[in-house]
């Protein structure tokens, strides 16, 4: 549209829109985006840009401001040697290795919060997943144990975060104070003050004391280095796991086949006892149910990065310095990479079918791919097996679950997860 471009599809519908413009104009599997106060915009869906973004070409690639503006200097948002120093600081955190270490506190997390829903009823699904992997990341990660009912104002920040990153927010330039910035300012503000009395009291051999403790060195050299680094965790360290869970458990409860095979599946493995470390790696019709649903709703529904130098796709050439996103949903639900791509079918990963190894990125890929992948698939396995043993699963509604983006894959309107203890 005349000087507005593609703004009002991109705020309104930016799913519908990014998909239509694919699909009518998007030779080489580009389409070029005009969004009223970012710009020019480029949307790349083909598993070969992925490669050359995330790993062959990764040189020519930054981050952009979007990480930074959200979380700080933090390990997601730092590029180069700063961001080598971090990782190498952060990754014994969430090495397979130390999963043994955090499983008994996520199985004591989850066993809790289960605790505490109906016999019967209703549960917000959403509400309740953000919840338990706050619970999860605090406990384990940052070393305190939240008040089950309480610690409201920080599990409101935890989620305010996101506010940034309404579609409204990405088509208005920086300065327009809409509702959605100024949630993520008050957010910003309280998980700041939240780690900073962290960390005068979390658990020895936990990350937040772990970084108190190396304060004033190499890194972290500043307190803003370490509450960057803090904040950033408590974000990302447990919003992408409840999407999945919420959007895995939404899948198990309108599709009575794949749950009752998953339940079955959980009574012989687990029966009655405990969700060990054990039996969730006994546990491959499960696997496969958060395989596909990670595909089908991805919960990092693109990758936005910006070009450092020219970068060539198809018969094209995208300046240095211009914004472009990987859209893993539309690659995650591209039929040329996946029979019936929109159905919801987990036997698909039964059998190694041939497609191209960057058509499936939950995770990302390449060295900067997501830090926290072992801990995130160790934890949903525990609370979903945990869930599938203690209740019976219906939706509340005869609605399809829509969804929205945000920096993250969010459910648009209520989630109602009709629950029956067994």
């Amino acid at each position: 549209m005349p000087f507005i471009g593609h703004t009002l599809g991109y705020a309104t519908k930016p799913f519908d829109t990014v998909a239509d413009l694919l699909a009518e104009h998007g030779v080489d599997d580009v389409v070029g985006l005009d969004v009223w106060g970012m710009g020019e915009l480029y949307v790349l869906a083909h598993p070969e840009y992925f490669e050359r973004v995330l790993v062959s070409e990764r040189d020519a690639i930054s981050k952009g401001a979007e990480f930074t503006d959200a979380v700080g200097q933090s390990v997601g948002a730092v590029e180069g040697d700063t961001w080598r120093l971090q990782r190498t600081e952060i990754d014994p955190f969430f090495r397979w290795d130390r999963m043994s270490d955090y499983a008994p506190t996520m199985r004591e997390q989850v066993e809790r919060r289960l605790g505490s829903w109906p016999s019967s009823g209703t549960v917000s699904l959403v509400s309740e997943m953000k919840n338990l992997t706050l619970d999860i990341i605090f406990a384990t990660i940052l070393g305190r144990e939240l008040d089950l009912d309480g610690d409201t104002e920080v599990r409101e920040a935890a989620d305010g975060i996101n506010g940034l990153f309404e579609p409204i927010a990405w088509a208005l330039p920086d300065w327009v104070p809409t509702p959605g910035r100024r949630r993520f300012e008050r957010a910003d503000q309280v998980l700041r003050a939240e780690v900073r009395t962290l960390v005068e009291s979390a658990r020895d051999g936990s990350l937040a004391s772990r970084l108190s403790e190396a304060l004033g060195s190499e890194y972290p050299a500043t307190v803003e280095e370490m509450e960057d680094q803090l904040v950033g965790m408590i974000f990302a360290g447990h919003e992408t796991t409840a999407l999945a869970l919420t959007f895995t458990l939404y899948l198990l409860a309108t599709h009575p086949e794949a749950y009752e095979d998953a339940v079955a599946e959980v009574d012989d493995v687990v029966g009655d006892g405990p969700v060990t470390e054990e039996a969730i790696d006994n546990l491959p019709v499960l696997e496969r149910v958060l395989k596909e649903s990670l595909r089908l709703y991805p919960p990092v529904h693109t990758l936005p990065r910006v070009t450092t130098n020219p970068f060539s796709v198809g018969e094209r050439t995208i300046p240095a310095g211009t914004d472009i996103h990987l859209s893993v949903i539309r690659v995650h639900r591209d039929e040329r990479w996946y029979d019936e791509p929109l159905e919801f079918r987990p036997e698909r990963w039964a059998d190694d079918d041939e497609r191209p190894q960057y058509a499936y990125v939950p995770f990302g890929a390449g060295p900067r791919s997501c830090l926290g992948r072992a801990f995130a698939l160790t934890e949903a396995k525990i609370v979903l097996a945990t869930v599938l043993r203690d209740f019976e699963l219906d939706w509340g509604t005869d609605d399809p679950l829509e969804i929205t983006p945000e920096m993250t894959t969010q459910p648009k309107g209520s989630t109602p997860l009709v629950v029956r203890r067994r």
